[in-house]
Order: C-alpha cells, then structure tokens, then sequence
C-alpha cells in the first residue's frame, strides 16, 4: 500500500468513526486554563446542583465530559464552587427514600476538572447512609477536591472552608435546610450542618474573623417554586448582618429573584447544574452560574450566566442559543 493510499484510508475510517460519535485521542480537546483575577482581587464561580446519576451519569459511563460545554464559563473565576448533590463511591447502604443519587464511577475526575471545591449540605448527601458519606468525603479528599458541609461530627461539618488567592481569604459557610434533621451529622456521628439559624449566624461571625470575606452557602427553600420564602429573604438579611459578604442558595431547581441588601447580593437560588430529574423533568432546565469577585476595602461585583440543561441533565452557556 502506498502512503497516498494509507493516508486516503486513515482519513476515511476517521471520518466514519465521527460519523458514530467515536473520539479518538487525538480529536480529544483539554479543557482551557483557568483563568486569574489581577492581583489585588479574587474572583469566585458558584454553581448549583450537580447531579452526577441517572442521564449525566450515563453520560460519564459512556466516556463523556459532562461539563465539557461549559469548560470556559466553569473555569473564568480563580476557584468555582458546586453543590455536590450526589453521592461519590460504592459505600454505604441505600436508604429508603423516595430518590437516591450515586454517581458515575468516573465522576470524580470531572469534578476535579473543573470545580475547587464543592458543597455537600444537602438532602442528598446521606442517600447511602453515614457509611456512603464518609465514602464520598474520602474521595474527594484522596482527589484534591475540598468540601464544605459535611463531616465526622458536626464541628466538622459546620468548619467553614478558606479559599485564598492574592492574599485575600474568603470563608464559605455551607448548611442545609430541607429535611436538615434526616442528614444532620452529631457530635459524635458524620452528617451534614444542618441549617440552624442561631449556629449559622454564629458560624458566619466566626468565620468572619479569620477571612477578609464569608459567603454562606445555603440549600433551603421548596422545590419548583421561582420565588424565595418570605423567611428565607428575613434570615439572608440576618446572615449579611452577621458579617456575610454575599448569600448563594440552592435546592429549588429552578432559579429565583436576587435581592441586593447593604450592597451584599443575595442569589436564593442557582437552579440545577447537572441534572436529570426523570418524573418532572420540563424540556429544558435552567440555571445560573454567579461569578463573585472580591477586593479588599470594595463592595462585591456580581454577575449571573445562565446555563441550559437538555434533555440528559448536561449544560451548555445559554448564550449558544442566541
């Protein structure tokens, strides 16, 4: 065979190999860098749900990225912060419980990929008992991956999570507020913080005295209602009165208004990341990516993305839809 004829036939196999959606290494594409503030600030990304069973897990079974779409909207910050909605791991035993979520075996190089850090003060965290959770935190510990919200006991559980770049520290603060008392961790059990308002005031304080900035993250509020509760606009007040720079919510899936108050944003809810909900799933989901920057001595800049979930639960930046 002449290399002219090699040459036509790589090309051919190639090209019937996209054909059926075959990626050989060399089309694979890594993602882009992430990108710096300038010193003097820090920029943070915080996304909500990330649910890594059912079409997103079937996804990363099947070898794809499930955040590969968002690549440059994940990593345009100095860190990106998620809910971590899913458990990591084979461990623990399934609890009886309307859903359960267990993610892809694979899922943790993804969430490496493009996430700092992740929040597990959730309702989900504990889908596989005490058992599955310390599972997932040993995961994501032997990954790199920090978490916040979660623990051995509940002082571990309620320690805030430092993230510093340019000599700025900012303190995140994670609770969950829906069913808190099934997931809560003890003092001597592992758990998730339970979102109690006297602890998570004091836990904002706290942390306040050991970051130049502190960002409660928050999983409250009813499912698939697109405004916040009269309660939770009154305790987000409350915690920006307690030393909080800004307040980022979740749990909802579906994203609702942002209040500004004191110059502080308040996001009460990012809506769904990654996320495939088979029994009340609309053609599309929406959700938010909040982009926080901080500096020393100014207000916080804010500004929202939105992002589009099709029909498996992965993203895409909304913009591709314009």
């Amino acid at each position: 065979m002449s290399l002219n004829t090699w040459l036509m036939t790589m090309a051919v196999l190639g090209a019937a190999g996209a054909a059926f959606g075959d990626e050989t290494p060399a089309r694979k594409e890594s993602p882009p860098a992430r990108k710096a503030s300038p010193p003097g600030s820090v920029a943070i990304a915080f996304v909500g749900d990330i649910m890594l069973d059912n079409g997103p897990g079937h996804a990363i079974a099947s070898g794809r990225d499930p955040f590969a779409a968002c690549a440059e909207l994940l990593l345009d910050a100095d860190f990106t912060v998620g809910n971590l909605e899913c458990v990591l791991g084979k461990g623990g035993k399934q609890v009886l419980k309307e859903y359960t979520f267990r993610a892809a075996s694979d899922s943790p190089k993804y969430v490496k990929r493009y996430f700092s850090a992740v929040s597990v003060a959730n309702n989900h965290a504990m889908d596989f008992g005490p058992d599955g959770l310390v599972e997932c935190l040993r995961i994501l510990a032997a990954e790199g991956i920090p978490q916040v919200g979660g623990g051995a006991d509940l002082a571990a559980a309620r320690r805030p999570l430092v993230l510093e770049q340019h000599g700025i520290k900012v303190a995140i603060v994670a609770a969950n507020g829906f069913q808190a008392a099934k997931s809560a961790a003890t003092a001597t059990t592992p758990g998730v913080a339970p979102l109690d308002e006297a602890a998570l005031l004091a836990d904002i304080a706290a942390a306040g005295k050991v970051a130049d900035f502190v960002v409660p993250f928050v999983h409250w509020g009813p499912e698939l209602v697109a405004q916040p509760r009269a309660a939770d606009r009154t305790l987000a007040r409350k915690m920006i009165a307690a030393g909080a720079a800004a307040v980022i919510g979740g749990h909802p899936h579906v994203t609702q208004t942002v209040d500004v108050h004191r110059g502080a944003p308040i996001v009460y809810s990012l809506g769904n990341f990654a996320f495939d909900y088979y029994p009340v799933d609309p053609p599309e989901w929406i959700g938010w990516v909040a982009r926080l920057t901080f500096a020393k001595g100014q207000p916080v800049e804010f500004e929202t993305h939105a992002v589009v979930l099709d029909a498996a639960g992965l993203p895409r930046p909304a913009h591709e839809d314009d």
